[in-house]
Formats: C-alpha cells, sequence, structure tokens
C-alpha cells in the first residue's frame, strides 16, 4: 500500500494546485509531521495540507486543531498568516516543494522523514519541524538552507544526455531508471512495459533503438493528460496515481475530477483508519491481556476436571478392590512392624526379581509418610499404612472434592473474565462508531443565490441582498427583472435588495425584507435598534446620474416614490432551513425564519465579538444535532458584533 508521494505525483500535484495562487493565508495548524493552511480562494475555503515525507494536497479531512497551539504553529502563524501564497514549486523534479508566502518560503521536504522549513527572505531558516545536521548540509535556526544534491530530472533531459546517463550503466534497466531518473520503481516498470523491454536487461546492453524507445516512452508517460484514480485490490486501495498505468490494468478503480480528490479520498482514509486504530489502541491491549487470562483460566479449569475425576476414579478403585486391598493393608501392616521400612523395601526388592505378583504391584515406598504406592487397573494408588482402607479412599475423595471446588470456583472467575471481554468489545465497537477527531468537510457546489446573503420570506418569496459592492452591482444589473420589487435601508453603504417576483409579494414579504435591508447595514455594527427603509420598483432604479455626477461599483439611483416603512427593529434569527432540497444556515427576520424552522436563535445588536458569538450559535446547534462549520455561520450574520437575546427550541 502506498505510502507516500513520488516525484511524478509531485510534478501532477504542483501543476494542479497553481490554481491556489493569489490565495490568503487564514490560519495555519500543526498536528504532528504535518501542517494544515487554511486558505481563502475565490472559491472559498481551501485547505492545503502539508506532511513531511509524504504529501501534499487540498484536503476536507479536517483533524480537531490541538488545544495547546506547538510552538512551531505559532512562528508559523506569526510569518504567514495574512499573507498571500505567491508561488508554489516542484524543485526540480524531487520531493522538494516550495511554498512562496509573502517575504517567506516554507520548504517541505516529503522524501524519506521529511521535514517542514520556513526560511526568511535571505534564505536562512527561522523555524523547522525537525532540527538536524547532514554530512553536507544543517537544519538549524539562523543556517542557510542548502537544498540535497540534486538528481537528473526526466522531464528535461535530453536525448544525448540521457542515452550518456542510462547506456553506460551495469544494471537492469529498471533500477537504473529509477535511480539515476528519480522516478522510482513503478514509473520505471511502466515506461519499460509500455516499450516492450524486458525490465531484468542490463541498461548497458541495450542497443541505441532500445535505448531510444525507452526514452520517447518516459517522454510520452510524463506527458500523459491527468486522470487521476485510486486502484483497488480485493476491495483495498493499493494505490493513488495522477494518469492511468497499465501496470494496473485490471484492477477495480475509482476516478477523480483532479488529482487532489484522489490523494485526498485515499490519504483522508488512511488518516481515518489510522486514528481509529490510534483511539483503540490500549483497549485492545486490554482485550488482549483479558484473551491471554482466558488461555490460562480454561487450562486450568481442564487441569482441575482431570484432577477431580482422577482423584474420583482411584477412590471408586478402592472400593470396587475393597477386601484384595484392605488384606494388602494388614499384611504391609504386620510386615513392617516386624521387619521395619529397610528390611521391608529389600524383601519387596527381591519379590521383584523372583516374579511374585504381590511384589511387582508396589511401584514406591516412602518409609518417611508411611506409604505404599501401588497400581492396580493401570492406575497408581498411595496407601497410607496407618489409615485404613475407608480413610485411604476418603482421602481421594476429598481430593477430588477440592479439585471440583477449585474448578467451580474456576468456572465462577472465566465467567467473569468473559464478562470483562464483552465490555471492552463493547467499549471498542462505540469507540470505532463515535465520531473521530477527523471530520470531511463536505463540498457541495453552491447555489446561485449563495453568491448573495438570501432568506425565503414567511410567505415563500426568495429575497436577496449584496454583499459587497460586485454582489451589488450584479444584482440590480443581472438579477433584477421587472417582476420584483426593491428595497433599501436609509443607511449609507446599506446592501441592495431584492424580492424575486416582488410585484405579487404580500405586505409582510415587504415589510421582512426592508427589516433585512436595516438589519444587513452599517446601523447593525453602530448598535443602534431601529432603522428607517424603504422599497421601490425596479425602473426607479438605475446608474444614470445628474449631469457632472458619477456613481461608482455597487451604487444605483432610486428616482420617483419611495414606500418608507419608520422605525424596522434590528433584529434577526438564525436557523436551518429547506430549500430547493437542501438544507442551509440562514439568518433573517423572526417571522421568515419561524415560518421553517422549529428551532431558531434570535439575536440583535450587541457587545459580543461576531467570533464569539459565532461559537455561542454553533455550540447551541451542536445541541440540537446540526453540524455546523464556523465559517458558514459567520458568512451570514450581519456586519458587526451582535448578542443572543432569545433560543426557541
Amino acid at each position: 500500500m502506498k505510502e507516500e508521494m513520488s516525484s511524478v505525483d509531485i510534478k501532477y500535484i504542483i501543476n494542479e494546485l497553481q490554481s491556489l495562487v493569489g490565495s490568503r493565508v487564514d490560519k495555519i495548524y500543526h498536528d504532528g509531521r504535518e501542517i494544515r493552511i487554511k486558505l481563502r480562494t475565490k472559491e472559498g475555503r481551501q485547505d492545503l495540507i502539508l506532511e513531511a515525507g509524504k504529501r501534499i494536497h487540498i484536503t476536507t479531512y479536517i483533524k480537531e486543531a490541538p488545544k495547546m497551539p506547538s510552538s512551531f504553529t505559532m512562528l508559523l502563524r506569526k510569518h504567514l498568516s495574512g499573507g498571500f501564497l505567491d508561488a508554489i514549486k516542484q524543485h526540480d523534479f524531487d520531493r522538494i516543494v516550495k511554498i512562496m508566502i509573502g517575504d517567506y518560503t516554507l520548504i517541505g521536504e516529503l522524501f524519506k522523514k521529511g521535514n517542514i522549513i520556513l526560511l526568511n527572505s535571505e534564505n536562512r531558516i527561522i523555524a523547522a519541524l525537525r532540527y538536524e545536521e547532514f554530512k553536507d548540509r544543517t537544519i538549524m535556526p539562523k543556517a542557510e538552507y542548502k537544498l540535497p544534491p540534486a538528481r537528473e530530472n526526466p522531464l528535461d533531459v535530453e536525448w544525448e544526455d540521457f542515452k550518456g546517463i542510462i547506456g553506460k550503466e551495469q544494471i537492469e534497466i529498471v533500477r537504473a531508471l529509477a535511480r539515476k531518473l528519480n522516478m522510482g520503481g513503478l514509473y520505471a516498470e511502466e515506461i519499460l512495459m509500455r516499450a516492450g523491454i524486458a525490465k531484468d536487461r542490463k541498461a548497458n546492453e541495450l542497443n541505441e533503438n532500445e535505448l531510444k524507445l525507452v526514452f520517447e516512452t518516459m517522454k510520452s508517460v510524463f506527458s500523459e493528460e491527468p486522470k487521476p484514480n485510486i486502484v483497488y485490490k480485493n476491495g483495498q486501495m493499493i494505490d493513488v496515481l495522477p494518469i492511468e498505468l497499465k501496470w494496473y490494468e485490471g484492477y477495480e478503480k475509482q476516478y477523480f475530477k483532479t488529482f487532489s480528490e484522489a490523494l485526498d479520498e485515499y490519504f483522508g482514509k488512511i488518516t481515518v483508519e489510522k486514528a481509529k486504530i490510534e483511539k483503540t489502541k490500549k483497549l485492545e491491549q486490554k482485550k488482549r491481556q483479558i484473551l491471554a487470562t482466558l488461555r490460562k483460566q480454561e487450562e486450568q479449569m481442564k487441569g482441575f476436571e482431570i484432577e477431580a475425576q482422577k482423584n474420583q476414579e482411584i477412590g471408586d478403585l478402592i472400593y470396587a478392590n475393597f477386601t484384595f486391598i484392605d488384606n494388602l493393608l494388614r499384611e504391609f501392616r504386620k510386615a513392617v512392624e516386624k521387619l521395619g521400612f529397610e528390611e521391608f523395601k529389600k524383601r519387596i526388592e527381591k519379590g521383584k526379581k523372583e516374579g511374585n505378583k504381590i511384589a511387582l504391584l508396589i511401584k514406591s515406598i516412602d518409609p518417611r509418610e508411611k506409604a505404599i504406592t501401588i497400581e492396580i487397573d493401570e492406575k497408581k494408588v498411595r496407601l497410607y499404612l496407618e489409615k485404613s482402607i475407608g480413610e485411604n479412599a476418603e482421602l481421594y475423595y476429598e481430593k477430588a472434592k477440592k479439585a471440583k471446588h477449585k474448578l467451580e470456583r474456576a468456572k465462577i472467575a472465566y465467567e467473569n473474565t468473559k464478562k470483562k471481554l464483552r465490555e471492552i468489545e463493547e467499549l471498542i465497537e462505540e469507540e470505532m462508531k463515535k465520531e473521530l477527531n477527523v471530520k470531511k468537510l463536505e463540498k457541495r457546489k453552491k447555489r446561485w443565490f449563495e453568491k448573495f446573503r438570501w432568506f425565503l420570506s414567511s410567505e415563500g418569496f426568495l429575497v436577496l441582498a449584496g454583499k459587497d459592492a460586485s454582489t451589488n452591482e450584479m444584482l440590480i444589473k443581472k438579477h433584477m427583472n421587472e417582476s420584483d420589487l426593491y428595497c433599501h435601508a436609509d443607511v449609507y453603504g446599506a446592501p441592495h435588495v431584492v424580492i424575486k417576483d416582488g410585484r405579487r409579494a404580500g405586505e409582510k414579504t415587504i415589510f421582512e425584507a426592508c427589516q433585512f435591508a436595516v438589519s444587513m447595514s452599517k446601523a447593525w455594527s453602530r448598535g443602534v435598534y431601529s432603522e428607517d427603509a424603504y422599497w421601490a420598483y425596479p425602473e426607479q432604479v438605475t446608474k444614470k446620474t445628474p449631469s457632472g455626477e458619477y456613481l461608482g461599483k455597487g451604487a444605483f439611483m432610486v428616482y420617483g416614490k419611495r414606500n418608507w416603512f419608520h422605525g424596522l427593529p434590528l433584529k434577526l434569527a438564525v436557523g436551518i432551513i429547506p430549500y430547493e432540497g437542501d438544507e442551509f444556515v440562514v439568518c433573517a427576520p423572526v417571522d421568515a425564519i419561524k415560518a421553517y424552522a422549529d428551532k431558531y436563535i434570535i439575536i440583535r445588536p450587541g457587545g459580543m465579538k461576531k467570533s464569539e458569538l459565532v461559537k455561542k450559535i454553533k455550540r447551541v446547534f451542536e445541541k440540537w444535532g446540526y453540524k455546523m462549520r464556523e465559517e458558514d455561520i459567520m458568512a451570514v450574520l450581519p456586519p458587526g458584533n451582535g448578542e443572543i437575546i432569545e433560543i426557541k427550541g
């Protein structure tokens, strides 16, 4: 399974990431070997992930940020936050990426253990993920950053140079390509497979025509149009590629629009799986310990069962041979009393040699315990001479009884251990079901109306408002027609508001649109609680000005009668509403939200910072079971600080 990107992968992804050039760095996060750069692009939020020694791509798999930012995080934020991404490059054909942000360069070394290094404009190291010293370069603060020795670039190499580099190598052609041209084994094999050249042939044994074929095939492979895909084997991901390879012909594949999407899906799933494994590691270790205990307990129970059965059988055997054993005991006692144990032993040994049947029954004599062990029915029976036959049998029954008690206790302990195993397995299952600290940002295609501030009136009419000069201009010129109504607050710089199909709307919708106009104006940031607004017809709104005057972008003149609402309250609600088969977080007049949502939060101008207000609203939504992104809430709120005055739900 692929663990890191190749030089070829980096070539393709860097070409793709040129779309990020010009983006603004919002925030930077660091966790372990990776950093995530949150960018503000023309398309909205994009998260660029850079993992030392492994990968670089746009990601939608977002880890929960550490509660305490590392010193490396703080240094990166200090120098890079707010800056613009000016360039992103691959160094030659190596696994080294350069990200230029203002006067700084962020180096991503994606080979071996890898590193992430911040440089100043003089190519001096400000900070690094890991500090180390090599034979030919040093990664230390204030040291000049030196790139590792470069190898030949297969994209730029000319035929004569290629022939000189590869043609003289006395190793297999596949190894020569992989090592000398820094392409890795997979692409070396792919090139040779397409060229029809056996990979194990020595490079210096290929004739010029064969070398030329390899060279041309190499150039062809590395100039192919991207066809990003993930390769599967037996349902498991094994590789992610920017182009389609003959090497994986016949394998199951999943195709993507961009290589970034393919890399994100591949490495994102690996990240999630690793997070799951890490999360349950201690529980799995505990499970292994419990399983080991169960095995020991099973062995103990088996031992107690055997011991109980064995002693029970010997006790029964004594009584089954009662007369015979009773006579033996009497005779043995007499002999020992008369001869003593030493002489008795000698007589028994002599009897064995002579083939005496009674002597042959005796397997051992223990003078200290005054006991004799005999064998009956292939079972050894220890008899104590000073005890009666009943007492000897009872000894075995007592041992059997104790073994049975031990077996019962062991069974109880075994069941308790099994219970612990079930509990730990349930915990593991619960942990696996829980939401990990890795979440996937769902990227959906935005609807046309989301370019603007918007809401649905309580009567079902779509109301749109500009966000800035550009969207104000666009709203009036492209999206307002004769069937609509126009609204505006009596506040300088307020957004233009359009009620789609507004000529059919009732007074309630017009009131809500005008209230929206004052609430989304600068009046909110001034902290006032009421303002005036008016409505007019589309034909009254124009770019035409009195002679000598000029209107800037987003500004329009309104001629004729204005229909006023005075003292409109600056009060809005935030809720989740359904529209066109989707759900949206919307901030609008209370009655408009109330018409579509059972749960909502009412806000007005106040002293709470907008960022804190967003967090508070997010927490309320989470209690209701909604997973909201802070930026989505931030985007719909009016400009300026506010406060929550009521929570409905």
